[in-house]
């Protein structure tokens, strides 16, 4: 068993905020000691950043037996489940905590003040003077870190993706189901226009964000994303690199049918497509396959640029694959996120733990031209 004492401060609540964590082992020896400012906040708030400070340190060490000690009875209370959380701001923090205390056999106290003395003076000491940590809950920080506050600090330095879905073809435009293992048509007219506007908009998009320029560019082998693709290298002059893990979800039998027509011919088949993620239409993907493999390019890409931008593009199915992914959504942000032929996303990935999104589906590019 290990003992966590953890304390905020909030200078005016709110006001000037921090945190302040002290653990020790059963013998009273200190294991950890650290502190961090929060800006301008309340003291609950302060009091939960502390708790889940702790719980991101202890999860990178042994141990798992903790009795956690504060001498705030709210937190205490309401992390037990046996107070109401009122604020929508708190209760993200409890759900974040929540989420921590799981990898855990927790005990959770309340002391009084007196005897919770060394987290409040590391608290003072992070508000006086500044964060601080002792050797030991050192922590490897990324030099970018999330934009807000509230977010939890990074260890892993950011990849930031750019998504882009293939501009218009005949097949958009007649809304006929076009998968990967179907005809590899080309962009029209139209679909070319909008490549030409959406390699021309990166660049300024990711410096409104203030983020890295473009360092590489993967796309689909398939003729629409191929052709998409080169407007960006033109505009950016860099070569694009074919991945098979971006191509469009496979729709076997049914590629080339407009959806009209397969709502009367296989009704059946359909709604049980639709029902579940691991149907496949006749000699087609799950939508389980495609995750499968598109998550896997994401991982990839993640890993080997820390630090950069990387341009996918791709198709509408994988484009929502990434979404989710960035989102940590639930399955039915499949069918509920639309991307037009042309738009650009933007997320920026810590590792696969966090991420953040800076614009879904952005086509004002598209309404200028």
């Amino acid at each position: 068993m290990i003992f966590v004492y953890c304390d905020g401060a909030s200078r005016g609540n709110p006001g000037p905020a921090s945190y302040g964590v002290h653990i020790q082992d059963h013998a009273g020896n200190a294991i950890a000691d650290f502190g961090e400012g929060l800006g301008s906040q309340t003291n609950n708030y302060a009091e939960y950043q502390g708790v889940i400070a702790a719980l991101r340190f202890l999860t990178t060490t042994e141990h798992r037996l903790v009795t956690i000690r504060l001498d705030s009875k709210l937190v205490v209370e309401q992390l037990s489940g046996r107070w109401k959380v009122k604020s929508p701001e708190i209760r993200e923090l409890v759900f974040e905590a929540s989420q921590l205390l799981g990898a855990f056999d927790v005990k959770l106290e309340w002391i009084p003040r007196e005897k919770n003395t060394f987290a409040d003076a590391n608290a003072n000491r992070a508000l006086d003077q500044g964060d601080f940590h002792s050797e030991e809950s050192a922590l490897p920080f990324s030099a970018i870190q999330p934009r807000s506050i509230r977010a939890p600090r990074q260890k892993i330095e950011p990849t930031t993706l750019v998504v882009i879905r293939h501009g218009s073809t005949k097949s958009t435009l007649a809304n006929v189901i076009a998968g990967g293992d179907g005809e590899d048509i080309g962009l029209n007219e139209k679909g070319l226009k909008e490549a030409m506007l959406a390699a021309s908009a990166v660049s300024p998009l990711l410096n409104f964000f203030d983020l890295p320029p473009v360092s590489s560019i993967i796309n689909s082998p398939m003729k629409r994303t191929t052709q998409t693709a080169e407007a960006l290298s033109g505009a950016e002059g860099l070569t694009g690199l074919a991945d098979e893990r971006l191509r469009e979800i496979a729709f076997g039998d049914w590629d080339g049918m407009s959806m009209d027509a397969m709502e009367i011919e296989s009704t059946e088949e359909v709604a049980k497509w639709r029902a579940s993620m691991s149907q496949r239409p006749p000699g087609g993907e799950s939508i389980l396959d495609l995750e499968e493999r598109v998550s896997e390019l994401v991982s990839e890409v993640i890993l080997l640029n820390q630090g950069n931008t990387v341009v996918l593009v791709t198709h509408m199915m994988p484009s929502r694959v990434i979404a989710k992914l960035a989102q940590q959504s639930a399955e039915s942000s499949y069918w509920n996120i639309n991307f037009a032929p042309g738009g650009i996303s933007i997320y920026r990935f810590f590792g696969t733990g966090f991420v953040e999104t800076f614009a879904i589906n952005s086509c004002a590019h598209l309404i200028q031209g």
